[in-house]
């Protein structure tokens, strides 16, 4: 029987992203183990591993953590592994280089978005090092946005480079909700017909950046910010920092912390619009279930945000970086309350085009995942850096 691995920070990235891929390698008889700080219960992952991994690329930690992968692998002969994101990706990337040539599996990462670009930052060197240096024994590298592939072509960072349309979208996970069920969960949360609720979906983190949707509340005239409610789902490192923030501008009455919300479909269905700050982003769900959703999206203005984002037809984009970012979108959400027509126009157009759903992702990532040909062509798109 031939052995796959994957392998992820957390085990809810596997979760999240790789079920319908675990699904089909064992409809064709393959045995997959999963490896990931973190335990789960489901009847797809029947062989986990729970390895420890802290996401900051100094820790010494992730030296065991990477000895752990080589000893997985030098064990269980894996036919191909499989490695996600950059911290992570390396780490299983490393243990394999250290493993004799013959012995080494097929080797094939995912690339959830780069941290780096052309510059000449320190950063970007660092990353961008790791990554050439790693190149020799990634076998297949999937990107999912075109700056990411232009820098995976540019840089020569795998021996076969692919462009997916990110994982795929399981529509099944997000079915319409009746009026009566939209109108409970708004004011359930503490809005009315006139309350625009602000969505922002995600793990609390620098990258994610949400500290900066409560300056850009905080900016707002007080008879503009008591229209809007803030709602945050999910949980992470910067989440204190931000209800902290909430408090000191006594902003409690317009925002909401609920937490990790396993199923966000009535969220997403309930909401008006879908905030994102983050600074990096590889192809992010949350702008592809919000669209799904028909849910119009501003964002900041990146790679990833852009793939999916038309500025001005199903969402605004803003930059983030700016020293006036707080403004800049403080201003976007005052221009939504009196512009109705620019909403309503936002809104006839969110939504998400079939080739970024699971039914004609997976075909092609599949057959890519087992050295195959793709069975339904996703074509890659013509890029230049942007």
């Amino acid at each position: 029987m031939k052995k796959i691995l994957l392998w992820a920070s957390r085990i809810s990235h596997i979760l999240n992203f790789h079920l319908p891929y675990i699904q089909a390698f064992q409809e064709n008889g393959y045995q997959v183990d999963i490896a990931a700080e973190g335990t789960a219960q489901h009847p797809l992952l029947t062989q986990c591993y729970d390895l420890r991994f802290v996401k900051n690329p100094l820790s010494r930690t992730n030296l065991t953590t990477i000895r752990q992968l080589q000893k997985l692998l030098q064990d269980n002969h894996y036919t191909m592994v499989c490695s996600n994101a950059t911290l992570a990706g390396a780490a299983l990337r490393l243990a394999v280089r250290r493993l004799k040539k013959n012995d080494r599996p097929r080797c094939v990462h995912i690339s959830h978005g780069y941290m780096f670009d052309t510059g000449r930052s320190l950063r970007s060197l660092l990353y961008r090092t790791v990554e050439k240096r790693l190149s020799d024994v990634t076998d297949t590298l999937i990107v999912m946005n075109e700056e990411d592939l232009f820098l995976a072509q540019h840089y020569r960072l795998s021996k076969h480079i692919v462009f997916t349309n990110g994982m795929g979208l399981c529509g099944d996970r997000f079915p319409a909700i009746t009026a009566e069920e939209r109108t409970a969960l708004r004011q359930k949360l503490g809005a009315d017909d006139t309350t625009k609720i602000l969505l922002c979906v995600g793990e609390f983190s620098a990258r994610k950046n949400q500290s900066l949707l409560i300056e850009a509340l905080n900016r707002l005239p007080y008879p503009q910010r008591r229209q809007y409610l803030l709602v945050f789902a999910g949980e992470g490192a910067t989440q204190e920092e931000c209800q902290r923030l909430t408090e000191r501008y006594e902003l409690h009455p317009f925002v909401r912390f609920l937490g990790q919300v396993r199923e966000p479909n009535r969220l997403y269905r309930s909401a008006d619009i879908l905030l994102s700050a983050s600074v990096m982003e590889g192809l992010p769900f949350n702008v592809m279930e919000a669209l799904y959703c028909g849910l119009p999206v501003i964002a900041s203005h990146i790679k990833g945000h852009y793939d999916l984002i038309a500025d001005g037809e199903n969402g605004l984009l803003f930059s983030s970086d700016a020293p006036n970012a707080a403004a800049s979108l403080a201003h976007l959400l005052q221009n939504l309350l009196t512009d109705t027509a620019l909403y309503r126009r936002l809104k006839d157009h969110a939504f998400l085009p079939d080739d970024y759903q699971i039914e004609q992702v997976r075909p092609y990532l599949f057959n890519i995942l087992v050295g195959g040909h793709p069975a339904v062509e996703i074509p890659t798109p013509e890029v230049t850096y942007p």
